[in-house]
């Protein structure tokens, strides 16, 4: 079971960053509408799901927190990769309570899409940088 568990994270994570990765693309299309006037039809429902699957993916994936203390009795050993997580779990909080707000009360608005495109922009990144790490390390434990 410890194996399976340990496989399931990463193949999660990465499901989770190509969701999130189509859910800002999606968001840029919004951007792309808003500000420079293209004509396209924004998937509202779409980004929504797609985008809050993405998150709470990454927020399971703290679950890896327990993986690691079950198997290796500590929860922090893989190192910036652990220190990450706290990062991604705080950004994807404040990516999916903006995202809320935006989808409860529809209406035209200017700061709160900024903050939630640019907070959600440094959370693929660092989506993208935690794969690395954890491709990095798991050599060590798979």
């Amino acid at each position: 079971m410890d194996q399976t568990l340990l496989w399931l994270h990463p193949v999660m994570q990465v499901f989770a960053l190509l969701l999130g990765g189509f859910a800002m693309w999606q968001g840029l299309q919004r951007v792309a509408m808003s500000h420079f006037k293209k004509k396209i039809i924004f998937p509202w429902k779409s980004h929504v799901r797609w985008g809050s699957l993405a998150m709470l993916l990454w927020i399971a994936g703290a679950f890896g927190f327990y993986v690691t203390h079950a198997v290796f009795g500590e929860t922090h050993i893989t190192g910036i990769h652990a220190v990450l997580a706290w990062w991604i779990i705080a950004l994807c909080v404040a990516g999916l309570i903006t995202g809320a707000v935006m989808d409860r009360r529809k209406k035209r608005r200017f700061w709160l899409p900024v903050v939630h495109g640019g907070l959600n922009i440094l959370l693929l990144a660092l989506v993208v940088y935690e794969c690395y790490t954890g491709y990095q390390i798991s050599g060590s434990f798979l």
